[in-house]
């Protein structure tokens, strides 16, 4: 007699208190098994009988079902704002230019062409370098300078602890 095909199953701990009552009955294991698989095998459907009923049009019209959802889910995110472009419309963020200090042609913006929908970090002068670090020097607050001069606080800090004439 050929050997028979052995199978590894792992069953969950309720099924398994299940079985080993079975077993401590008096059932076999492997009877136990076969009498399982059979009346599981006679209950459910072949899939091959569900396969072969659908037909090249059932399976086109179901592709075309599911691709007009997909479309509409795309459709309503696309019209959906999102936080980032929320937080990139930052009209406010413009840099201020001090009253005290003239523009130069290096602080204006004048013929550059405006490809970003915000306003690019600008340089300060070596002029109004030393005169945040002078401000800063007597007193003045780092919020008040980042006002001032339409800074972030980290690019105050970083004129702050620049070498002076770099």
């Amino acid at each position: 007699m050929p050997p028979s095909p052995r199978y590894t199953v792992r069953l969950p701990h309720a099924l398994d208190a299940q079985v080993q009552a079975r077993i401590r009955a008096g059932t076999p294991f492997a009877v136990l098994i076969r009498e399982a698989l059979a009346a599981y095998l006679a209950d459910t459907t072949p899939t091959e009988a569900l396969t072969e009923a659908l037909t090249d049009a059932d399976t086109v019209q179901i592709l075309q079902e599911q691709l007009s959802a997909l479309t509409t889910r795309v459709e309503i995110l696309e019209q959906m704002p999102t936080g980032r472009r929320q937080l990139a419309d930052r009209g406010a963020d413009t840099p201020v230019v001090p009253a005290a200090v003239p523009p130069t042609a290096a602080d204006s913006r004048a013929g550059a062409p405006d490809l970003l929908p915000w306003p690019t970090q600008r340089k300060l002068t070596p002029r109004q370098m030393a005169e945040l670090r002078a401000k800063r020097a007597a007193g003045m607050p780092i919020k008040a300078l980042m006002q001032e001069y339409g800074l972030s606080k980290a690019t105050v800090h970083r004129y702050l602890s620049a070498t002076p004439g770099v």
